[in-house]
């Protein structure tokens, strides 16, 4: 199964390489993206704390102006007494000019409401006011916290200066409080995005007062969540949830000038990310587009280049191997790898179709071979019989003849023989019998010597030499040396046939006078060597066409695991070398 997998083939494996190739690309892509994540969020860092301690300074410049205020209408009345004087006509005066004031008014030391330049919706008492006890409990102008105006019913901060009588008994309290509609106008000015938020929250996580637009009407006295978070890390952006429900990475500042009071400013975490996600989101993109057509593009390329020639390339060696030897695979033009596998299987076919002609031409010649040996086995048998039937059966045939005669002399009592005439016709039939038993010893010897059983390989090649000098009248010579006198029967007869074949082709081809042979014996093989000084041939030529005693004498050496090689010069002679081991008839009977 697992040759079906995608990346077990070569197109799979290039699209995993092109894959790997582009991930690092990927991988600074996604540290862009990381980086420019931290600038974002370093930004807004920088952002939000820009927008707390502005709200914080614009706080204190609001509370300097108030206490200022507060201590000039404290100038304008008159200590000590309820009457009011000019205040009922300035305070309303002065609260049009000071937009971030939401009230001014006159208590009573009691908390009793004696002119408000807002009119109450109801009957109000503001002497549990902290800022009020604390200016009744000391002179000078006292803040208070944010709280729930109870006349202009949003959060304020209410100042108060308790003026006071010669005895420096408090007779009447002027008060301010100070609006925070400024926030909103304040978020706008400090460069926060129109999603931000500036908040004013308490120690409790109560919002006091937001720049929301949904939380100036009614988002005060909720709960920021996650606020003590951000009171744990002051300065440092941190994920909170605003009333709105959603989620923020603000920064915390104490509000200067009041005790437990923050400021929270953040913009929406989403939007802190929205731009990088954005970058993020498009270099991937294009860099996506730019690996599909990578890949696209390196898989046609290869298909082109590569693959086509590889198809080519399989199909030639699947026909070659259905035994089309004359397929060859085209050669790419451009130089490669791909081009030196393909030339080098056209080189492998190329050697192979060879060897498969050498197989063939060896059968034919085997075959050959094989056809002229039984035809050459029928010939012997033919003439052996011939000169049994001419020789031997005529011998017999007057022996037998004699032998009647020589029987009816002796038994014709009429004419008594003479004891002259019986020895000479008993000697004639000896003679006849004598010539008869040379027949035999001479058809004996041709079909195997004697003399190679009795007397061994030297004796038997002497014999051989003899019988061939007799014959052709063609001098030969004999050298052996260290052959000894046992060799194993069946080496000594194919050296003694190989031996004969030579000097067979040596009358029918050579013309020589002469022939020189040598036999040498080692420890491990035994070398022949047969030269004549004949007319020699073109060995070079003869070797692709070799002649069936050449053929013969070649598949008697490699038989016993040995080699005939023959040497030829024309003019020059011809030499026939043959190596054969000794123990090679051993191993070939041990062998299965």
């Amino acid at each position: 199964m697992t040759k079906f997998l995608p990346f077990h083939t070569l197109r799979g494996r290039l699209t995993l390489l092109a894959c790997v190739a582009t991930l690092p690309a990927f991988l600074f892509v996604a540290y862009v993206a990381f980086d420019e994540r931290q600038a974002s969020l370093g930004r807004a860092e920088a952002e939000s704390l820009h927008a707390a301690d502005l709200a914080s300074r614009e706080h204190a410049l609001q509370v300097l102006g108030a206490h200022r205020l507060l201590e000039r209408l404290g100038s304008l009345a008159a200590p000590g007494q309820e009457d009011l004087g000019d205040l009922p006509r300035l305070l309303p005066v002065i609260l049009r000019g000071f937009p971030q004031v939401a009230n001014l008014g006159v208590l009573r030391p009691d908390g009793t409401l004696l002119f408000s330049a807002v009119a109450p919706p109801r009957e109000v008492n503001l002497a549990r006011i902290p800022a009020i006890r604390r200016a009744l409990a000391a002179p000078g102008v006292a803040v208070g916290t944010y709280l729930l105006g109870p006349i202009v019913e949003r959060p304020i901060l209410i100042m108060a200066n308790a003026l006071r009588d010669a005895q420096a008994h408090p007779s009447l309290v002027l008060f301010a409080a100070l609006d925070l509609a400024w926030l909103d106008r304040l978020a706008k000015q400090a460069g926060l995005p129109p999603e931000g938020a500036l908040l004013i929250v308490d120690r409790n996580g109560t919002i006091l007062a937001s720049s929301l637009e949904h939380a100036s009407a009614g988002a005060a006295n909720q709960t920021l969540q996650g606020f003590r978070e951000l009171t744990l890390n002051p300065n440092t952006l941190t994920r909170c949830v605003t009333p709105d429900g959603i989620a923020r990475l603000a920064v915390a500042t104490p509000l200067k000038g009041i005790d437990d009071v923050w400021v929270v400013a953040g913009p929406p975490e989403a939007s802190v990310h929205a731009s990088a996600n954005r970058i993020f989101y498009r270099d991937f993109a294009v860099l996506a587009l730019f690996a599909v057509f990578a890949i696209l593009s390196s898989l046609l390329a290869t298909d082109l280049s590569v693959l086509r020639d590889l198809r080519l390339l399989a199909g030639a060696t699947r026909r070659f191997g259905k035994g089309e030897l004359k397929v060859r695979a085209p050669v790419p033009r451009p130089h490669g790898e791909i081009r030196d596998l393909t030339t080098a299987f056209n080189a492998m076919a190329d050697k192979l179709e060879l060897r498969d002609r050498q197989a063939v031409q060896s059968q034919e010649r085997l075959r050959e071979l094989s056809h002229r040996l039984r035809t050459a086995r029928e010939e012997e048998a033919a003439r052996i019989a011939q000169e049994m039937h001419d020789q031997l059966g005529q011998e017999l045939s007057v022996l037998r003849l004699e032998l009647d005669g020589l029987r009816r002399k002796i038994a014709n009592a009429s004419a008594p023989t003479q004891p002259e005439q019986v020895d000479a016709a008993i000697e004639e039939l000896g003679e006849r019998i004598d010539a008869a038993l040379r027949s035999v010893r001479r058809i004996a010897s041709e079909l195997r010597p004697g003399v190679l059983d009795r007397l061994g390989l030297a004796a038997g090649l002497e014999w051989l030499l003899n019988e061939f000098e007799r014959r052709s009248g063609i001098h030969t010579t004999l050298q052996t040396d260290g052959v000894g006198a046992k060799v194993d029967v069946e080496l000594s007869t194919a050296l003694f046939r190989i031996t004969q074949e030579a000097l067979a082709n040596v009358a029918r081809h050579s013309g020589a006078t002469c022939v020189a042979t040598s036999l040498t014996g080692t420890e491990h093989e035994l070398l022949l060597r047969v030269k004549d000084n004949g007319r020699g041939f073109d060995a070079s030529t003869e070797s692709h066409t070799p002649s069936m005693g050449l053929l013969g004498m070649h598949e008697r050496a490699r038989r016993l695991g040995g080699a005939a090689h023959i040497v030829s010069v024309p003019g020059q002679g011809t030499e026939l070398h043959v190596t054969i081991p000794r123990n090679a008839p051993l191993a070939r009977k041990a062998s299965p």
